[in-house]
């Protein structure tokens, strides 16, 4: 079999990831083994009211540190890759929970009170005191990372409003209120709102921002105005808010509501091409090629597979042309999946009700499970992969490094060739 390479969608390592061109020497390599367990900390923030909470702010891996917030502390953290030591505590206006971005040696936080913040990563790392470049207050909780493209910044909170910042400055471009359904129940809406989607103009489609409302729809807004361009409703059932960013692949958008469906949508007609009946949290990954086989070869113009982490823990390889499903993998948890990440030893995810676990692409087998010997209460965000080290936050509290052994071998599956991954 020739060996397999892989990426993440275009748009998915630098809005919710943060990579970039420099990784620290310590962790270069591949992340092509089943790694070992390298340190575990108590996230630096003050406990948690409650016995049972969620922890939704995503790592980011960046250089030789992590960044990421903590539910019930007013700040961001930030955190020595080696070991989990804290270096630096940054104030926000409330708790962060959604992945911090970093783009053009700048850093970018939204936080619990709507509140977006912009400083110079040099001065976030230096030894004095870090002020904004800008700060812009908001009115609702965010809680997907902001969206940057070609000098914006695009930011979607729990109340149904999408904005549009400058980057330099932070000031206000547009704002869109969504009217949602009056048939929608308000009292059943889920606590969330997915990252806006930028698709840039082509010679047919003009450029329009995608976003998901509690009601189940989803929204283009143009990007000089904001104004809807088209709109249609996805999510159906008891949830049908749209929590998880859509997926661009081909012609068609893949996005899914909370209880169901998982639907491929075609952007000019807006037709449904196909659906699959189950529900998702976050957005889904495409890969693969259109070899026979989830994917022998790579190319974004050819992405041939749709991978979902369902909300019934099962994550299903789905054929992004007929919507067929590949194959199952069951986490054994029936709790909400995160966004599966592409890794060289295979597709890393975590469960809401579970721990983390490392899946191969073509046949769905699982080849690696964390047990951990204490509780973690789940894990709500997806993995931060980068190197030879993947990070986790749990729901319990904990922030957890793993890392491939440099001298492992590579992961093989039977007879077939090292499988390297690219992302």
């Amino acid at each position: 079999m020739s060996k397999i390479a892989w990426a993440a969608t275009a748009g998915i390592a630098t809005t919710l990831t943060g990579v970039d061109d420099h990784r620290p020497s310590d962790w270069a390599g591949a992340f092509d083994a089943a790694p070992a367990l390298h340190w575990m900390v108590e996230l630096p923030g003050k406990p948690f009211p409650a016995a049972v909470h969620t922890e939704l702010g995503g790592p980011l891996l960046h250089g030789d540190h992590i960044f990421l917030g903590q539910a019930s502390t007013d700040a961001l953290f930030v955190l020595e890759r080696h070991s989990g030591r804290m270096v630096r505590r940054i104030p926000t206006g409330a708790p962060v929970q959604s992945t911090p971005v970093i783009v053009d040696g700048k850093l970018l936080i939204a936080d619990l009170s709507g509140q977006v913040q912009l400083f110079r990563l040099d001065e976030v790392l230096g030894d004095g005191d870090a002020a904004p470049i800008w700060s812009k207050e908001g009115a609702s909780p965010v809680l997907s990372s902001p969206t940057v493209h070609d000098g914006r910044v695009y930011v979607a909170d729990v109340s149904d409003v999408v904005v549009a910042l400058g980057m330099d400055s932070g000031e206000l471009i547009w704002r869109h209120a969504q009217r949602l359904d009056p048939g929608r129940s308000t009292e059943l809406e889920l606590y969330g709102a997915p990252a806006p989607l930028v698709l840039p103009a082509t010679a047919d489609e003009p450029g329009v921002v995608v976003a998901g409302f509690t009601d189940g729809t989803l929204a283009a807004l143009t990007i000089a105005t904001g104004e809807v361009e088209w709109q249609r409703r996805v999510g159906e059932g008891q949830y049908p808010d749209v929590l998880g960013q859509a997926l661009s692949i081909g012609d068609d958008l893949v996005v899914s509501g909370y209880t169901e469906p998982l639907v491929a949508i075609h952007r000019k007609s807006r037709n449904v091409r196909w659906r699959v009946d189950v529900g998702g949290a976050q957005r889904a990954l495409a890969g693969g090629g259109s070899g026979g086989s989830p994917a022998p070869t790579f190319g974004n113009a050819d992405d041939a597979y749709v991978f979902h982490g369902g909300v019934d823990g099962k994550m299903r390889c789905v054929d992004a042309r007929t919507g067929n499903v590949i194959w199952t993998w069951d986490s054994k948890t029936t709790t909400a999946l995160t966004r599966p990440v592409p890794t060289e030893a295979g597709l890393m995810v975590a469960a809401s009700g579970g721990t983390v676990a490392l899946v191969d692409p073509t046949t769905g087998a699982e080849q690696w499970r964390w047990s951990p010997t204490f509780h973690v209460s789940g894990i709500t965000t997806p993995p931060a992969v980068d190197g030879r080290q993947a990070v986790v936050v749990t729901n319990a509290g904990h922030i957890v490094s793993f890392v491939v052994p440099e001298n492992e071998p590579a992961f093989q599956r039977g007879d077939a060739e090292p499988q390297r991954w690219q992302r």
